[in-house]
């Protein structure tokens, strides 16, 4: 109950700061306003790091003609762009659509080839969750790219009466096929990275608080209390992750039904992210806070390390470096790119992916915190 008590206080205490108050909460506002009204009209917000697209494929038919297709998701190209995962069943692969685990089926009726055979249009049907609105457009292309080759192939067999075992144009079952917020504008792509940018200085408040327990008179009145040390640390750090987690949310609905900015239709995600980040951020600025022992050090630090995490995970503008080993595990790209793939359809699963990880680096730092906070106090 003392680490709860300690925690609301720190969160009123935070909340009560009007000056850092506003640097947090004004300055993403700010910069979302100028940088998407500045580059609205600008055609390179699509999203370049949702990696590739999930789906599962039931092929029911054990003829010919469908083993062309099987031959065609093997291709190389195909796997840049597709990660297929099989199914026994048409009902195990819609759950895990509707589940949103993956994000389309690919199904084979056992008519397929008795149809093409016999000149009828033989079906590939593809069930496709309707949020999922970039990776259905996706999906359906390549499955066209695979139609207009067999179309070719289909005539030149007409014409010279030979057989192929491509399926006929025109064979394409779809379930919801929606391009709707299937890229991001300008206003929705800073409202992503401006809001994972100030989740980042938020390591300011990891930094005072450990400040004011360890390295202040604060911290010696609390020896004198019936509270202990570790109490008081866990209340402090729980106050500075939720006064963040506070923050993001009003930014974040502020964004959305002032400027309209599209944060998707997965909330769970979303807010999964800015706790994470949260966590991060607060862990980060009690590393600093241990390894300096100063907090106007601390600060200074992350004064530094934001606006470059910033830029090489293109929050200021694209910089081609998502694709950089180093940078797909720089905690703000790995955000964005969990954001990105919530909002705009892309793979949950990499989304979740990129959660776990930010908690884990914030697990590591947190150790490594407590390594030079006891050099430091000893």
């Amino acid at each position: 109950m003392n680490a709860i008590y300690i925690a609301l206080n720190v969160i009123k205490i935070n909340l009560r700061d009007r000056k850092v108050l506003l640097m947090m909460m004004l300055l993403p506002i700010v910069l979302i306003l100028i940088l998407g009204s500045a580059l609205k009209n600008a055609s390179n917000f699509s999203v370049e790091d949702a990696g590739k697209t999930e789906v599962c494929y039931l092929n029911k038919d054990s003829g010919e003609a469908s083993k062309s297709f099987d031959n065609f998701l093997k291709n190389n190209e195909i796997k840049k762009l597709l990660k297929i995962k099989s199914v026994s069943s048409y009902a195990d692969g819609k759950k895990l659509v509707d589940d949103g685990t993956v994000s389309a089926m690919l199904y084979i009726d056992h008519s397929y080839t008795h149809n093409f055979t016999n000149d009828k249009k033989s079906k590939i049907q593809i069930y496709e969750n309707e949020k999922s609105t970039l990776r259905n457009e996706i999906v359906k292309s390549i499955v066209d790219s695979y139609n207009d080759a067999a179309n070719t192939i289909m005539t030149t067999s007409k014409i010279t009466r030979s057989r192929t075992n491509y399926v006929e144009s025109s064979n394409i079952s779809e379930n919801y096929i929606s391009v709707d917020g299937k890229s991001p504008r300008a206003i929705d792509y800073y409202s992503v990275t401006m809001l994972v940018m100030i989740l980042m200085y938020g390591a300011n408040y990891g930094a005072s608080e450990i400040q004011n327990l360890f390295y202040d008179r604060i911290g010696k009145r609390i020896k004198g209390t019936g509270i202990t040390t570790f109490q008081h640390l866990i209340g402090v750090v729980f106050g500075a992750i939720f006064t963040l987690l506070l923050q993001a949310l009003v930014l974040v609905l502020f964004t959305k039904y002032a400027y309209g900015s599209n944060w998707g239709s997965n909330p769970l995600i979303v807010v999964g992210v800015m706790g994470a980040m949260s966590i991060f951020t607060t862990s980060m600025g009690i590393l600093f806070m241990s390894f300096t022992g100063d907090d106007k050090k601390a600060s200074a630090l992350i004064s530094i390390v934001t606006p470059i995490f910033t830029f090489v995970s293109g929050g200021y503008f694209k910089v081609g470096l998502s694709d950089s080993p180093i940078v797909k595990y720089v905690p703000n790209q790995l955000a964005q790119s969990a954001l990105f793939n919530s909002i705009y359809g892309g793979s949950i699963a990499e989304a979740q992916k990129s959660i776990l990880i930010i908690i884990i680096m914030s697990i590591v730092i947190l150790i490594g915190a407590s390594v030079f906070a006891r050099r430091k106090l000893v």
